[in-house]
């Protein structure tokens, strides 16, 4: 239960995307319609007594009936909510509120069998092309976990043996069928039948891209800066393994290189671009690519960049904000057999990652291109003074992303490095205090206006 200081808070900071004033008591269908949009993005608080001018009007009802008609109207959300209800009273009136939790992944709330979900002030039915891509983002609908008409003779018992081989099980299928491997990693079902899901397709059929053509992944080289005049191509067209190892085995061939000197008479021939930022990045892309779409991923090399798309933007409920700070898995099937071997850490440093490697060959930052549902990142070789972010383990991951933001906006407050990781004003305070400590950034300002920036010494 909230205490009054903290629902004074609630109320003076008005209506946001997780908080909902009413001034009465709504109709059934109304709060039926908001609770389930609440579960369905964020969670959020409802306050009954409360106009939309923030205003404390209070309620003048039975308020154990209307709780009692609350709970009957919330009963049909399904699944069922997780939602408390509590009086409380203020300036001498009583209010009623009621806490709504965000539903758990794989969960999908529907009100009289309509999925709705909440876009800043306003409720959203969802249907048609928005229901299915909300149904992709909540992982209830995945690619890679539909069934296929395929059948456990049609895999290729070799790729499962290097995969195994992969996560130092080689002697599994000495003691195990392929149905026990299949069934134990959920890449396949019974049900009265044998039933094997796309994703065991696309590692391990025989010949996975006459099923799934979609998981190509083509390369083109072409001279100066358009694309005009292709130099060199190649289409990677096997599992999604062979793949992978292909196009990075292939890129070092087609990687310039330059002669960097040390001061002394050694010389050392250095990639124009980082590998483990490539590697990073084509593994994301296969990882988290929208299989449902019938486009490739594409690797365009230029004079002065490097472009790599794949089809499918930012998934429902991640904004460029949270972008390589929060993660949202499309193909969950494929990013667990990709971290199993050891392709991805699956810890979300892939973004930082890229960034770091790049400022570590004095390269400037990467881009990140949203547009037309495709995710597009872009390297490019011109050179950049940019902060290299320290990996030494002095910084927590909060830290880091803080200094990211700093770099890239050129400050921070202590409100925006609490909203940004999502913790409180003293955990934030205490972080950059250890920054400050640290001799990475300086306070300008004082009190409310007080904001911080990166040294100078650090700035190259």
């Amino acid at each position: 239960m909230l205490k009054e200081a903290e629902l004074r808070q609630i109320i003076a900071q008005g209506e946001t995307q997780e908080v909902e004033f009413k001034e009465g008591i709504p109709p059934a269908q109304e709060l039926g319609r908001t609770a389930c949009a609440f579960a369905n993005t964020d969670g959020g608080i409802i306050l009954f007594g409360v106009s939309s001018k923030k205003e404390i009007v209070g309620l003048s009802h039975d308020l154990d009936k209307v709780q009692q008609s609350n709970a009957n109207c919330l009963r049909k959300v399904q699944p069922s909510l997780m939602v408390h209800q509590h009086v409380s009273g203020l300036d001498g009136k009583k209010i009623l509120y009621l806490e709504i939790s965000k539903s758990h992944d794989k969960i999908a709330h529907s009100y009289d069998g309509v999925v709705y979900v909440k876009l800043g002030s306003t409720i959203k039915k969802l249907e048609g092309e928005s229901l299915i891509e909300f149904l992709k983002y909540r992982q209830i609908y995945c690619f890679d976990e539909q069934d296929s008409d395929k059948r456990i003779g049609d895999l290729d018992r070799e790729k499962v043996q290097y995969y195994l081989s992969l996560r130092e099980q080689p002697d599994y299928l000495k003691t195990h069928s392929m149905e026990d491997f299949l069934l134990s990693n959920q890449l396949a079902r019974r049900n009265g039948r044998f039933i094997i899901k796309n994703v065991a397709v696309l590692f391990f059929h025989n010949n996975s891209y006459s099923i799934f053509p979609q998981s190509e992944i083509r390369f083109a080289q072409f001279s100066g800066t358009e694309a005009v005049e292709i130099v060199a191509q190649k289409d990677f067209k096997q599992d999604l393994l062979a793949n992978v190892e292909g196009i990075l085995l292939f890129m070092r061939e087609m990687l310039p290189k330059k002669i960097v000197t040390d001061g002394t008479a050694r010389r050392d021939e250095v990639y124009q671009y980082p590998l483990s930022a490539l590697r990073e990045i084509i593994i994301n892309a296969v990882s988290h690519r929208d299989y449902f779409s019938y486009d490739c991923i594409q690797i365009n090399m230029f004079s002065d960049r490097i472009e790599i798309s794949n089809p499918g933007g930012l998934s429902q409920g991640l904004t460029k904000e949270f972008f390589g700070k929060r993660s949202v898995r499309r193909n969950p099937l494929t990013y667990q057999l990709l971290r199993n071997t050891k392709y991805v850490e699956g810890l979300g440093t892939g973004v930082p990652k890229i960034y770091h490697d790049m400022r570590k060959q004095g390269l400037s930052d990467p881009e990140f291109i949203f547009d037309g549902g495709f995710f597009c990142v872009v390297l490019r070789n011109a050179p950049s003074a940019a902060m290299i972010i320290e990996k030494s383990g002095r910084l927590n991951n909060r830290q880091k992303e803080g200094m990211e933001f700093i770099t890239k906006k050129g400050s921070i407050t202590s409100e925006e490095y609490a909203q940004l990781n999502e913790v409180s004003i003293p955990t934030a305070v205490s972080d950059i205090n250890r920054l400050i400590a640290l001799k990475y950034i300086k306070r300008v300002g004082k009190y409310r206006g007080a904001y911080y920036v990166v040294r100078e010494e650090y700035k190259k």
